[in-house]
């Protein structure tokens, strides 16, 4: 395979994949990815603590026109202050195979020094932190009066 066709560089101002919701909240559980370019997208998702966070699905080839869904689990009772990160690159027609792996393909891109770009979706405070944290501020006023 030739590099420049396996891993073809990004168009300028590249804007064809979409990652929602940002901020992602982790009770919704699924971070959507959709790849609206007419080149696959080679992605895998991270996050900033493997003990807080398990990201299912995190690594695909994402053909033009699809999308796909990566579940996002809490492992801990809060998340806060954490991230999420979308790594990818475009890949060339000869990954577009369903037998073609993720996983031997970012080996190739490591190897290859490919460039990527990287969405970063910080995790929203959830709605039950919040209350935990107004309660907190209440008692802390009313034991402060």
């Amino acid at each position: 395979m030739e590099a420049s066709k396996e891993f073809p560089g990004f168009p300028n101002d590249f804007h064809a994949f979409e990652v929602s919701p940002i901020p992602f909240d982790i009770n919704s559980k699924e971070l959507s990815l959709k790849n609206h370019s007419n080149r696959a997208i080679l992605f895998k998702v991270k996050c900033t603590n493997n003990k807080r966070i398990r990201i299912e699905e995190c690594s695909d080839i994402l053909k033009p026109g699809n999308e796909t869904t990566a579940t996002i689990k809490k492992l801990v009772d809060t998340v806060d202050g954490d991230s999420l990160y979308v790594i990818y690159t475009l890949v060339g027609k000869e990954w577009h195979n369903e037998r073609m792996s993720a996983w031997r393909c970012w080996e190739r891109a490591k190897k290859q020094a490919v460039p990527t770009q990287c969405i970063s979706v910080p995790i929203k405070r959830s709605s039950e932190c919040e209350k935990k944290e107004k309660k907190y501020e209440k008692e802390k006023t009313k034991s402060e009066d």
